[in-house]
């Protein structure tokens, strides 16, 4: 099984830039402002200070960069559809992530984060249909998982996969306070870059 034993930050980025490191492998995290994207990427990487929270929206405006295990880079997105910023701001979002994932080669899964206990919105479908379209492999997050029953979760994610257009297994549900769908988590990326036990322990060798 994965272990992340090592976590760094490498850069903070406004597009499609070269960076230190660049060429590894990618796995991005993307969602809505105040979505758990922070949270989740401390709680894989058992690094509570290592990706900024905060509990104002729309707090990550750039493209953060993160080194794992030496082997590969997890992208953390600026979250998208936080009303209160100007309609340029937004625009200017949608055009960074655009100009990063359309000429990212080395992406090989997005981690398409939605809150579970709301219906996703039109930019969340919008996200959806673009990683589709975009023929990448994606695994669709439903967040705060613990605020719910086991009945609440399952109503909602049958209303996540009806209007994202996905299917059940599609659908991981997560708690960054638990630490519920870590494990899974970890199993994806670890499937997703190929690794072997081995190389996944700390690094290559």
């Amino acid at each position: 099984m994965m272990r992340i034993k090592k976590a760094s930050f490498v850069t903070s980025l406004t597009g499609n830039q070269n960076f230190p490191g660049r060429g590894l492998d990618q796995i991005a995290v993307a969602g809505k402002s105040n979505v758990g994207k922070s949270s989740l990427i401390n709680r894989l990487c058992n690094n509570q200070k290592l990706a900024r929270t905060s509990s104002e929206p729309g707090k990550t405006r750039l493209i953060n960069v993160f080194l794992i295990n030496d082997s590969f880079h997890l992208i953390d997105l600026p979250g998208y559809g936080y009303a209160k910023v100007s309609h340029a701001m937004q625009e200017d979002w949608g055009r960074m992530m655009n100009d990063f994932l359309e000429g990212s080669g080395q992406l090989r899964h997005i981690f398409h984060l939605v809150d579970i206990r709301h219906e996703p919105g039109a930019q969340d479908v919008q996200m959806a249909q673009w990683i589709k379209t975009a023929e990448l492999d994606y695994t669709v997050v439903a967040t705060k998982a613990d605020k719910l029953s086991r009945a609440q979760r399952q109503r909602a994610v049958q209303l996540i996969c009806r209007t994202l257009a996905v299917q059940p297994w599609e659908v991981l549900s997560f708690s960054s306070v638990t630490g519920e769908g870590k494990e899974q988590l970890l199993e994806r990326i670890q499937k997703a870059l190929g690794l072997e036990d081995e190389e996944t322990s700390g690094g290559r060798p």
